[in-house]
C-alpha cells in the first residue's frame, strides 16, 4: 500500500521506527563526531540514520526524489520528494539530552503532504498526512483554540537568539522576551512538537532549512493550527532556501504576526 497517502504514511512510520532503533542502539556507546564546514556538528549516527532512511525509501518509492541534510539529492526533478533530517538537534544528541529528533517529510510539487517528527529518547512519534490528520503515538491531535484573553498566559517557544541575530531579528527577539511573560527557548523540533500538540501556543523559529520545517508545516496544518512563513519572498535555493516561521494556535499566531512581528 505505497500508492496512497495512508500507505505512504504507514511505510514512512515503519522506516522512522527502524531509524529510532538504530539511534538508541548507537547511543549505548560513544558517539563519534566532527565539525562540518558550516560550523555545525555531524555524528556517525546522523550519517547512519540518513543512509538507512535513504535505502528504505529507494526500495519503497523508486520513482521519488530524496533530499537530505547530509547527502546529495536524488532525482531532484521528481514530482514527489522525500526530505530527511536524520538528527535534528545533533548537539543535544552528543550530550544525550533527549530533545533531538528524526524528521521525515514528503513534498508533492514542493508542498508538504506528509510529515513525521520522532523523538526517540522520549518515545514520542508525531505523524500526519494531507487529509488524514495528525497524531502523537497514534492519538489524534485536534488543537484547542486559545481565546484572545488567554494569549498572555500561552507559552511561546523560540529558537536560540543567535538564530534571530543571523537573520536580522535580534531586536524582535528581545522585544518578545520583554513583552511576553511566557517565552521559552526550546530548540530544535522539540519546540515544534510542543506547538503541534498544543502544549505551547506557538513556535517561532528562524533561519531554518527545508528539512527543519517541512514536517512541522504539514503536522500543524493537519492538527488544525496555522503556519506562517515570515519571509515568503526570500529567494529559495535548490534545497528550499531559508525559512523564518511561526506556527501554532491560530489566535496566538495572529497575535505574533500583528503585534510582535510588526513591532507594535
Amino acid at each position: 500500500m505505497t500508492d496512497r497517502p495512508d500507505g505512504w504514511l504507514r511505510t514512512a512510520e515503519t522506516i522512522v521506527r527502524e531509524a529510532r532503533a538504530l539511534v538508541l542502539d548507537r547511543l549505548r556507546s560513544d558517539v563519534a563526531h566532527r565539525l562540518k564546514a558550516d560550523g555545525s556538528f555531524v555524528t556517525d549516527i546522523d550519517l547512519a540514520v540518513e543512509d538507512l532512511v535513504r535505502r528504505r525509501l529507494e526500495a519503497a518509492f523508486p520513482d521519488h526524489g530524496i533530499v537530505g541534510e547530509e547527502r546529495d539529492d536524488v532525482r531532484p526533478e521528481a514530482e514527489f520528494q522525500w526530505v530527511i533530517d536524520p538528527i535534528d538537534g545533533t548537539h543535544s544528541l552528543r550530550h544525550r539530552i533527549p530533545l533531538f529528533s528524526t524528521l521525515l517529510s514528503l513534498l508533492r510539487d514542493g508542498h508538504p503532504v506528509l510529515g513525521i517528527i520522532d523523538l526517540p529518547m522520549l518515545d514520542r512519534l508525531y505523524a500526519g498526512a494531507r487529509g488524514l490528520g495528525a497524531s502523537c503515538n497514534g492519538r489524534r491531535i485536534d488543537l484547542r483554540e486559545a481565546e484572545e484573553s488567554d494569549i498572555p498566559r500561552e507559552v511561546i517557544c523560540v529558537g536560540e537568539r543567535k538564530q534571530f541575530a543571523a537573520c536580522g531579528r535580534a531586536a524582535a527577539f528581545d522585544r518578545l522576551m520583554r513583552d511576553h511573560d511566557h517565552v521559552r527557548t526550546y530548540c530544535d523540533a522539540f519546540g515544534h512538537a510542543l506547538a503541534i500538540e498544543g502544549a505551547a501556543g506557538a513556535m517561532i523559529d528562524v533561519d531554518l532549512r527545508l528539512w527543519d520545517v517541512a514536517a512541522s508545516q504539514i503536522l500543524i496544518e493537519e492538527a488544525g493550527g496555522a503556519f506562517v512563513r515570515l519571509n515568503p519572498t526570500m529567494r529559495s535555493s535548490r534545497k528550499g532556501g531559508h525559512y523564518d516561521v511561526v506556527f501554532g494556535k491560530r489566535t496566538v499566531v495572529d497575535w505574533i504576526c500583528t503585534h510582535w512581528e510588526q513591532g507594535e
